[in-house]
């Protein structure tokens, strides 16, 4: 911004009236209609900024650039749109290359109109190239100034329509990336938050820009269409009018007309024929009120043939974004396929014009609440921001919200919410709260259990169980749908790689401290502040996590402490072993190595992995022994089992060999289920004409178990070989690509 002092300063001074422009008739007459005489003088004072502001200033078609804003002005005064917001988008440019300063404006206008016009302002510097490849920072910077008042993305859409009905005089590359960015992302957000008139308008002016050709076609084919439907249509109407009179039911009955753009997507995309489009015969009907939208549906299934599953109650269960109608679709006599949406007037408003209603001067008071979806997904940017994400992340979770079906779903307390069609009991745990979210370990589908990784139907009743001990899995991000969920996820998994890398961490200068005798207990006060000091670190806690990440070497680290108290090393002491009981091992949880499946009994050892946390190997794993010794390197820590609270199975793999004959495959599973193991996974392959190998993956309590198991299988008859699978020195030449 300019910092140089504003000139013309007489023409500026708005105390004198008579030295003021006058705001052009049209709009003037447009905003007579709902706007008070204070509010007008307002609009006066805007355009007269505006017009100082531009006033040397022209648009590529040679006319005065103020006729830009005023276009804008006019359309959201279309909208009914509050004094603030079309002040606003009068001057929407004013801060960009003009020497109108945001304190003048604050001083005139106060502070909510000067952030509306800040925050266009800053969305008219972004240059997108396409939705796929922006700078992820500029967008989230337009979300955020989205999130901080909707009126922002109200006015900068008002902006990109105007300027999408002039954009033939841009040249053809400009023409071509507006479009594009037209179509994936403003179209977009116009769906997200309701405005359906603006979106099909955008829609359809970048298509008609983008391929001039198609759309002339499918624009001269639907006239045609449409032509040869007049008299069928005026027959519908008259029918659906005529039976609504005799039940006393004032309605409106209104052809429907489908966008350029909507039909080309559904032939593109959909694959449906255009004849197989345009057979559908779409009608609206407007009515006073809910009891008459009702009333309404019995009377047109009266009349037509309704069709199964394809009847939708928006009223009783709105849209994300405040939409609400009934749409039903029926057969009539001649076999001609209707659609039908019912709704009342109100909500015909909100259908056209989504958030913007909410400040409609005849319906501010009855729609406030009509548009809570719209307005909580775009607030739900600020959760994002606060959720740490990078700037691509936080794309990724805006990108995934912009356009979906919907899902909706009741709590055992009758609460509907509404979610991304695909959705998960994980995603309506996060939608919920964050921290159900990170808790859920199990939920119920319709009062049974159900995994969560189900896909929600309509209408079914989700209860999440949750457990204060359970923590969040990465494999949930393989299944949500939901920014939020994704999101929520992402910051779990941060926060808890923090915290077990810390756990794992004092596991391991424990275990070092132990070989001088002493404890971490005995490090206190002055003495631990030293040692910090010396190592270069600023809390006992930072030197925990960079040890269990791998920053900072455990023996090292040890050394330092060591020379702290003046103690030596014992270097043939040795450490006691950690015990493992219930996954973890003094609080920090465990995964077991997939290289070598350890079982309970078997000799083990504790790998303090970087990514992974405590890794639990066999003893005789490949990846231990060269660092077995009589002192096990720092990040090995010797462990043993322990007792588990509860009935733990492991899994194991068993290598068979048996002569290839008919129902060996069976004779082997029947072993197993008599056992009662369960069997996760099997694999075969011939090694020669005569012997089949199967390579079977089971669940099993124990090493005791497990050798009654593979006794069993020894005993079947056509059964020549059987020994279990551990990636240790004496299976050295096995490929272990199964199990990695």
């Amino acid at each position: 911004m300019s910092d140089r002092a504003i000139p013309n300063q007489i023409l500026l001074d708005f105390s004198n009236k008579k030295l003021l422009s006058p705001v052009p008739k049209k709009l003037y007459e447009s905003a007579k209609a709902y706007f008070s005489e204070k509010e007008l003088e307002l609009l006066q004072t805007a355009y007269n900024v505006a017009f100082e502001a531009h006033k040397d200033q022209f648009r590529k078609e040679g006319s005065a650039y103020i006729t830009h804003p005023v276009a804008v002005a006019s359309i959201l005064i279309e909208l009914h749109l509050d004094i603030e917001t079309v002040c606003a988008g009068l001057m929407h440019d004013v801060l960009e290359d003009s020497f109108i300063k945001k304190s003048y404006l604050e001083k005139l206008f106060g502070k909510d109109v000067v952030a509306i016009v800040d925050g266009v302002s800053n969305l008219n510097k972004l240059d997108f190239d396409s939705i796929e490849d922006r700078n992820a920072n500029n967008l989230q910077k337009m979300a955020l100034a989205m999130s901080k008042d909707v009126r922002v993305i109200i006015v900068k859409l008002c902006d990109r329509l105007h300027n999408m009905r002039t954009i033939e005089f841009l040249p053809r590359d400009k023409q071509i990336r507006k479009s594009i960015e037209t179509l994936e992302l403003y179209g977009p957000i116009a769906i997200r938050i309701g405005m359906q008139n603006i979106r099909v308008e955008l829609e359809d002016l970048a298509f008609q820009c983008l391929h001039p050709m198609r759309a002339r076609m499918l624009e001269s084919a639907i006239k045609q269409a449409v032509g040869g439907r007049k008299r069928i249509i005026s027959k519908l109407r008259k029918q659906f009018k005529y039976h609504l009179k005799n039940n006393d039911i004032l309605a409106t009955v209104q052809g429907r007309q489908k966008s350029l753009h909507g039909i080309y997507h559904k032939i593109k995309h959909k694959k449906k024929p255009f004849s197989e489009i345009l057979d559908v015969y779409a009608f609206r009907i407007i009515v006073n009120s809910v009891d008459d939208a009702y009333r309404s549906l019995g009377v047109v299934h009266n009349v037509h043939k309704p069709i199964g599953k394809k009847f939708k109650d928006y009223i009783a269960i709105p849209k994300s974004n405040g939409y609400q109608a009934i749409h039903t679709s029926l057969i009539a006599l001649d076999g001609i396929p209707i659609e039908v949406q019912i709704q009342t007037k109100s909500m015909e408003i909100i259908a056209e014009n989504g958030i913007s209603a909410h400040w409609s001067y005849k319906t501010k008071d009855s729609l406030s609440s009509e548009s809570i979806g719209a307005k909580k997904w775009i607030e739900s940017f600020t959760d994002l921001d606060k959720a740490s994400l990078d700037s691509h992340e936080f794309v990724e979770a805006i990108k995934t919200d912009l356009v979906y079906d919907e899902v909706y779903v009741f709590t055992p307390a009758g609460r509907i919410v509404n979610l991304k069609s695909g959705s998960t009991p994980i995603d309506l745990a996060y939608e919920l709260h964050t921290e159900l979210g990170n808790k859920a370990v199990a939920c119920k589908v319709n009062r049974k259990y159900a995994p969560l990784n189900i896909r929600l139907e309509n209408g079914q009743s989700i209860e999440i169980i949750t457990s204060k001990k359970q923590e969040v899995s990465p494999d949930w991000l393989n299944f949500v749908v939901t920014s939020k969920a994704r999101s929520s996820i992402r910051s779990a998994l941060r926060h808890q790689k923090v915290s077990q890398s810390r756990k794992a961490g004092k596991l391991m200068l424990e275990s070092e401290l132990k070989r001088g005798g002493v404890t971490l207990d005995q490090y206190r006060g002055s003495t631990m502040s030293r040692i910090l000091e010396v190592i270069g670190v600023k809390s006992l806690n930072e030197l925990l996590t960079d040890l269990g990440s791998g920053k900072k070497t455990g023996a090292l680290v040890a050394e330092r402490f060591f020379a702290g108290l003046k103690i030596r090393k014992n270097k043939d002491s040795k450490i006691k072993a950690m015990v493992l009981a219930d996954h973890q091992i003094e609080g920090v949880s465990v995964i077991y190595a997939k290289c070598c499946m350890p079982i309970h009994g078997d000799p083990i050892t504790a790998h303090s992995d970087t990514d992974r946390g405590i890794v639990i190997h066999h003893a005789r794993c490949r990846q231990v022994m060269p660092h077995r010794s009589h002192t096990l390197s720092s990040r090995y820590i010797p462990a043993m089992w322990g007792t588990d609270a509860e009935e733990i199975h492991y899994k194991g793999h068993v290598k068979i060999h048996a002569e290839d004959r008919p129902g060996i495959l069976a004779d082997i599973a029947s072993v197993f289920t008599k056992s009662n193991l369960n069997i996760v996974n099997i694999q075969s392959r011939d090694i020669d004409a005569m012997i089949i190998e199967f390579i079977v993956e089971a669940e099993v309590l124990n090493t005791d178990s497990f050798n009654k198991l593979m006794i069993k299988l020894r005993s079947l008859r056509y059964v020549t070989s059987c020994s279990r699978i551990v990636n240790d020195t004496k299976t050295k030449n096995e490929k272990t690509n199964f199990y990695k």
